[in-house]
């Protein structure tokens, strides 16, 4: 079975240049996959396909085993414990957070 899923919408705080937002938000992946049960992580740049209000501008798709217990835990000490630095504007991030289990095998198409 594929590994889960789980997708992290945002939007940096207003006023927040952009190349600090990816420079943070680069770093921040990286100390996230650290956590057990990580397999991958990839960001990307979210554009509207129809012209309608954007309530977020990036993905970050993070695909892990198991139970997301284990690596929300393990984040959540490493925080506490000073290993992983949120910057002062974090509050700030306009985010949505989900989790996505596969209901079945990864399809391909036949060539």
């Amino acid at each position: 079975m594929a590994p889960n899923l789980y997708l992290v919408l945002s939007k940096p705080p207003d006023g927040l240049p952009p190349g600090e937002y990816d420079r943070w938000y680069d770093l921040h992946v990286r100390e996230n996959i650290v956590s057990p049960g990580f397999v991958s992580a990839r960001r990307y740049a979210l554009d509207p396909s129809r012209d309608e209000p954007v309530a977020h501008r990036h993905l970050a798709l993070y695909e892990y085993e198991g139970d997301m217990s284990l690596w929300r835990t393990d984040l959540t000490r490493r925080i506490e414990a000073g290993e992983v630095v949120l910057p002062e504007w974090f509050p700030q991030i306009t985010f949505s957070s989900w989790a996505a289990t596969p209901l079945s095998e990864r399809i391909e198409p036949v060539r």
